[in-house]
């Protein structure tokens, strides 16, 4: 969908994701290209920094940071999202919107994508979100989510490793993609599907 046939509510919105991993980045991607822009706080913290992927389907084994970079690439290609590079300090809520202060500024959002896994996440204290503990090592919650990634405050989604999904980058950008579809369902009112289709003789 493009911005020109992208309705209000989606061309209006604007999402904070808090965690520039694949689940962060894909969930970017997804809502990119539905026309929804989105600020992405990225502490360069993912463990893809330090992995090779050879179990991402139809990909040739990858360096995890070549994957983050043109992925991000991919992201930024659509413009309709902002990288902010830095650590995220506080994240709070009142009336309906969701404010980020990072290192490099405050921004303000309609929804909030939790994304960082396997970082501490101090910030999600004053949120008040249902959490469990979490079942794979090394990690410091869960929040606890609905079939679309919804967590327990309205407004707030969480995908990934802090939702509670296996730290496989396959996995982790299915459960951020899935998020975006939520949320761009919810805007607009129906069922929304990503496609491209190949032109006619391909």
């Amino acid at each position: 969908m493009s911005d020109a046939s992208a309705p209000a509510a989606l061309a209006d919105a604007h999402v904070l994701i808090v965690g520039g991993g694949a689940s962060g980045m894909t969930c970017a991607l997804f809502l990119a290209r539905a026309g929804v822009a989105s600020t992405v706080f990225d502490q360069n913290r993912s463990i893809l920094k330090r992995a090779e992927l050879h179990n991402y389907p139809g990909v040739a084994p990858v360096r995890g940071p070549d994957w983050l970079a043109a992925t991000r690439a991919q992201v930024e290609g659509f413009g309709r999202s902002t990288f902010v590079d830095g650590r995220v300090a506080k994240v709070s809520a009142a009336a309906g919107r969701f404010t980020v202060e990072a290192d490099r500024g405050t921004v303000e959002g309609d929804h909030l994508v939790i994304a960082a896994g396997q970082v501490p996440t101090p910030f999600l204290e004053g949120l008040g979100l249902e959490t469990v503990a979490p079942v794979q090592p090394y990690v410091q919650t869960n929040v606890v989510v609905d079939r679309w990634g919804r967590a327990s405050l309205p407004g707030v989604y969480a995908c990934g490793v802090v939702a509670g999904f296996p730290s496989q980058a396959v996995v982790c950008a299915g459960s951020g993609a899935n998020v975006a579809v939520g949320i761009v369902t919810a805007l607009g009112g129906e069922f929304w599907v990503d496609h491209d289709e190949l032109a006619k003789g391909e």
